[in-house]
């Protein structure tokens, strides 16, 4: 099949996510040295928050991390086409009947008897981590349920108990005593598990906020932690400032219009010129993860000028005043979401202006736009 022309010269695209390696690995290894004797897992599920799946991935690589976090099936065979070499756990639910395919070289958080069973009669080499539910009442196996399902386990004879875990509802906030109670019961739970014969090496319930917490909890929190938010440089209470944001979301201004005061702007009219200005379109909106909660309300840069976003944010398009911005010119690059944790157009502070995390403006980040690793 013959490619077309432009597939075999140079594509230059108007939107770009660029990557810091520096900041991811700088990240890795301040999280690794936060706590003694507590490990760090990355957590590359969502498409690595939105910062590419693959991309991370390799950048991590060499680390020697203990394991990769995933949530799917899907995203570890992602990887393991890729060819990385760090172990991937599954986190999430997998379909027993996917497990029948092929031999597949990944551990599994387990808590269900149909997958612990498909599991050893398919994919007997794999290690597998007991979910425990201490408390958050979302995915695991209740506390009381834990005995039998150890015995479940126990049943098969080939089974290698590789971990135990769980996971904080609200670590984020040091001073919740629902937090404090699954710690006892995470405790409780150990013993349960050692009780009866297996001995994990891997005891893990914190994500980033117990971690980042971690001298509240006096060292109950196991001896692992899965890093996602803040490998990506985001303290979700905001106070950690040794993160460095991994990300930033740039684009280019493709049309200048003067347009006069009075003048109303976008979608249903939302915005009116309250005196003669000048306006840059930009070529991306909320498909490409423009969050569209910033319209009339969210901030972009050029040359280091703020510059707000006008009207509605559209589905490809973005309006912003570009009044401040000295001799603007086709083609100047735009920052959408800056790495700079202060700036006006962070992740976190549009995520505030949203009133939302910025969990959610990461994730929605479209899968199309090229990530650039730096």
């Amino acid at each position: 099949m013959r490619l077309p022309l432009f597939l075999k010269k140079p594509y230059y695209p108007l939107n770009r996510i660029e990557i810091s390696k520096e900041a991811l690995l700088h990240n890795y290894q301040y999280l690794s040295c936060l706590a003694s004797g507590i490990a760090v897992a990355p957590v590359l599920k969502s498409n690595a928050y939105g910062h590419g799946l693959v991309l991370v991935a390799k950048m991590l690589d060499d680390l020697g991390a203990p394991f990769f976090c995933v949530d799917s099936l899907y995203e570890a065979y992602e990887l393991l086409k890729h060819k990385i070499k760090t172990p991937v756990l599954i986190m999430g639910y997998v379909n027993p009947q996917n497990l029948k395919v092929k031999k597949l070289p990944f551990s599994y958080a387990v808590y269900d008897r149909e997958v612990v069973s498909a599991i050893s009669k398919y994919q007997p080499h794999a290690a597998v981590h007991i979910f425990v539910d201490t408390g958050m009442h979302r995915e695991g196996i209740l506390l009381s349920q834990l005995p039998e399902f150890l015995s479940y386990i126990k049943s098969f004879g080939n089974l290698r108990v590789a971990g135990l875990m769980s996971h904080f509802a609200a670590a984020d906030h040091s001073t919740n005593t629902f937090t404090k109670k699954q710690v006892e019961n995470f405790a409780k739970a150990k013993e349960i598990v050692l009780s009866v014969g297996f001995s994990p090496k891997w005891f893990h319930i914190s994500a980033s906020g117990g971690l980042l917490n971690h001298e509240t909890y006096r060292g109950c929190i196991g001896n692992l932690a899965r890093a996602g938010i803040s490998l990506y440089g985001i303290d979700p209470e905001g106070k950690d400032k040794n993160l460095q944001p991994a990300l930033r979301l740039t684009t280019t201004l493709h049309l200048i219009k003067k347009i006069p005061k009075g003048e109303k702007i976008g979608y249903d009219f939302t915005y009116t010129a309250e005196k003669n200005m000048m306006i840059g379109i930009l070529p991306l909106g909320y498909y490409d993860g423009a969050d569209r909660r910033l319209s009339n309300k969210g901030f972009v840069s050029i040359n280091d000028v703020f510059c707000p976003i006008i009207g509605r944010v559209s589905m490809n398009l973005t309006t912003i005043d570009i009044t401040a911005v000295k001799n603007p010119q086709i083609g100047d690059k735009v920052i959408i979401y800056s790495s700079k944790p202060d700036d006006k157009n962070s992740i976190a502070n549009s995520a505030k202006i949203c009133g939302t995390i910025p969990y959610d403006l990461l994730v929605h980040l479209a899968s199309s736009t090229r990530r650039i690793a730096l």
